[in-house]
């Protein structure tokens, strides 16, 4: 009963302003255990994903990658005049032998990098920065896969180089801008079919 009164003496002695304050911080409280839950989500979609290309795992950033390619994909589509062509085809990426993907990825990166971006030229800079954030993203993922390589030393069937070698053949038969930029356009199909290795 005398600790019932204490209690009771102790809540009618506090103020109006003390009752505020304590409201405002029991808010803030739970402001803050919101916005580092928001943060953790925001967090873990930057983490990238953990793909599986036959004998090799990876962490790639799809999502930063397509975020990227949005600024540029209109641009890229409207900017193609060979539209009845396609280079990454459907037929090519859905067929391929899953212990044949890390070194046909292999392949596609360099392919990007050594002849697609270098090729690419715009007066627009918003094109340009966007295309070399893609290159250098490409060229860190060619390091993990090179690592992967030296240890597992994935190898293409020749069907697969095959394959590959189609989609070359395919390029080199355009003029080089317009090659740049057909092939910039269907790197959506690249994000498509990485995604599809996240599990």
């Amino acid at each position: 009963m005398e600790k019932h009164n204490t209690l009771s003496k102790s809540v009618h002695q506090t103020s109006p302003g003390q009752i505020i304050k304590l409201a405002m911080k029991t808010s803030l409280i739970i402001c803050d255990l919101f916005v580092c839950a928001l943060l953790a989500n925001l967090w873990g979609s930057s983490m990238g994903h953990r793909l599986h290309l036959g004998p090799c795992a990876l962490t790639v950033h799809t999502h930063e990658l397509r975020h990227h390619f949005q600024h540029i994909r209109k641009n890229m589509i409207s900017e193609d005049n060979h539209k009845g062509m396609r280079l990454l085809r459907g037929d090519i990426l859905k067929n391929l032998q899953v212990t044949d993907s890390c070194c046909f990825l292999r392949h596609v990166l360099h392919f990007y990098m050594d002849k697609v971006f270098i090729n690419y030229s715009s007066s627009v800079s918003l094109h340009r920065r966007t295309t070399s954030v893609l290159a250098n993203s490409f060229l860190s993922i060619s390091k993990d896969l090179r690592t992967c390589h030296a240890e597992t030393h994935c190898q293409c069937s020749k069907e697969t180089n095959d394959k590959f070698h189609t989609i070359q053949v395919n390029y080199d038969k355009l003029e080089m801008g317009a090659a740049s930029v057909k092939a910039i356009g269907e790197l959506d199909s690249l994000l498509d079919w990485l995604e599809r290795f996240h599990n």
